[in-house]
């Protein structure tokens, strides 16, 4: 089993990676939460809400940043729903929050657990920009960090060329990206190849297993909101990607890009800017600062079996 720290917005798509990893050999060592898709305190009930579901109350909930470092909140309730789990009725869980320093607390278990934990980030970067700042030694002490983030060389969702999670927090951002650790970017780019299948939402619908069908029911929302791109209802797998990757790295090759965070541009700002003009040798080592790993090819399909054997489905 891999050891993680998920930092998360907990939102469809952040439940839909909680599933994924407890189902696919994930330890999840605790969970942090940040701003994003919901405001915080309600993100860090949602996350309660889908571990309980999972049976894994034992596992536990750190609520973080409730605004980004240098810019209003925003949030995204019509992409998650007011609840951040698509209006669908879900009990919430009345389990307690560990803690309101989740920076600190990543800190703490990198520190009780050097070289042993894997960062997983599905949300805005402000969680772990801070625990940056705590700790400068942080990247040496981890395994490494895979997020959800960025639109290298494709358009943005939240902006014309910024994609929600770096857009939400572009300094915090720059810090992770800066930072000397082996950056996984799993962005746009990548994320996007991901749309499930008729077949593969047939199958989630019918299926009798309960995470199945927890799943089925906060996704109505979410396959309204794709609609409109793709003319049927179906969805992309964002956060579950990066989970898959953290997890089983083997189901894509990566190639390595000098890049860094847009912060001034009056409308490019939040966009990740990769070098990918090839004038310049490629860098080598992932570990360089302003240098990040990027899916190359992926296994799609293997990909929406590992996600469906999640659920039983």
């Amino acid at each position: 089993m891999t050891a993680i720290i998920l930092d998360c917005d907990t939102g469809i798509d952040d439940s839909m990676a909680i599933v994924h990893g407890a189902g696919n050999g994930a330890r999840f060592v605790a969970c942090t939460v940040t701003h994003g898709n919901v405001p915080v305190h309600v993100g860090a009930r949602n996350t309660v809400t889908v571990l309980d579901l999972l049976g894994l109350s034992d596992v536990p909930v750190h609520a973080g940043a409730a605004r980004p470092m240098a810019q209003p909140l925003l949030t995204a309730e019509w992409v998650h729903g007011q609840d951040g789990l698509g209006d669908a009725g879900i009990q919430a869980s009345d389990r307690e929050i560990a803690g309101d320093l989740a920076a600190a607390e990543i800190v703490r278990l990198a520190r009780l657990h050097p070289g042993e934990l894997t960062v997983v980030a599905v949300g805005p970067l402000t969680n772990i920009g801070l625990a940056l700042l705590l700790e400068p030694r942080l990247p040496e002490l981890v395994r490494g960090i895979v997020l959800m983030g960025g639109a290298v060389g494709v358009p943005g969702n939240a902006s014309e060329l910024g994609e929600a999670n770096v857009w939400h927090d572009p300094e915090a951002a720059q810090l992770v990206i800066d930072a000397p650790w082996d950056v996984l970017l799993v962005g746009l780019e990548t994320t996007m190849r991901t749309v499930l299948p008729d077949e593969a939402l047939q199958r989630i619908a019918t299926s009798p297993d309960p995470r199945a069908q927890f799943v089925w029911r906060i996704l109505h929302h979410y396959l309204g909101v794709y609609e409109p791109m793709f003319g049927r209802r179906t969805c992309v797998l964002h956060d579950p990607l990066a989970m898959a990757l953290a997890l089983e790295p083997e189901l894509a090759t990566y190639r390595l890009l000098r890049a860094g965070v847009e912060l001034r541009g009056e409308r490019s700002r939040g966009q990740v800017v990769a070098d990918l003009r090839g004038f310049d040798a490629p860098p080598t080592d992932p570990h360089e600062p302003g240098v990040v790993r990027v899916v190359d090819v992926l296994d799609v399909s293997t990909f929406h079996e590992r996600f469906l054997r999640a659920m039983g489905a």
